[in-house]
């Protein structure tokens, strides 16, 4: 049986982050319904944060403890390869949630950092509360399981194809698909190191194209 609500640590309006209460609401309800009970349960784990450009929420070998949503800006995730170039695993922008998801279930080093490319507002989940209250609610757990299958089973086997069977170019053709205003915003070092070419490159596929 679900605990109950500590009503005073949730968000209300007189705080600045109250304004994405509809927007966290209906991504949520993308993958699942939700009734006023089990979201309010959730929405009093949300703690709401400005985070400056440039600014690290995670970095690598760091444990992560919370789960990110975008309200605004952008997040990225990103790592060293073995050959010490920088790579992009993702782009996070308004409307998604970041998080390094195997160190949080493993209580484990992150593999990758998380950086905001430009200022953002995010909410933040402790994920140690958030997985106690799956186990309470079906309602999140039905939540959970449809967001690990669109997120982590179909997107993220859709990317591995792609990667392995796409041309740079079709990777860049890609990319512009999924994120449609991002290569107005990110720096092309950054598009560069999310498609794994170099900027160079990147540059001759613009001019190509």
């Amino acid at each position: 049986m679900a605990k109950m609500l500590n009503l005073d640590s949730l968000l209300t309006e007189t705080d600045p982050g109250f304004r994405y209460q509809n927007d966290f609401r209906q991504y949520l309800e993308s993958f699942a319904p939700l009734s006023d009970r089990a979201f309010l349960q959730l929405w009093a784990l949300v703690r709401f944060k400005v985070v400056p450009k440039g600014t690290y929420l995670l970095r690598v070998n760091q444990r992560a403890r919370d789960l990110l949503f975008v309200c605004r800006g952008i997040l990225c995730s990103e790592y060293l390869t073995v050959d010490g170039a920088r790579h992009i695993k993702n782009f996070f922008v308004a409307g998604n949630f970041a998080g390094s998801t195997v160190s949080m279930l493993q209580l484990s080093p992150s593999a990758f950092a998380i950086q905001a490319l430009e200022e953002s507002k995010v909410y933040l989940m402790d994920f140690r509360k958030y997985r106690s209250l799956i186990h309470q609610e079906a309602e999140l757990a039905r939540l959970y399981i449809a967001y690990l299958e669109r997120n982590w089973v179909i997107e993220n086997e859709r990317k591995q194809i792609s990667f392995a069977t796409e041309t740079a170019t079709e990777r860049y053709l890609t990319f512009l698909t999924k994120y449609p205003t991002l290569d107005q915003r990110v720096s092309q070092l950054n598009i560069a190191a999310y498609l794994g070419i170099t900027p160079t490159q990147l540059c001759r596929i613009k001019n190509n194209i």
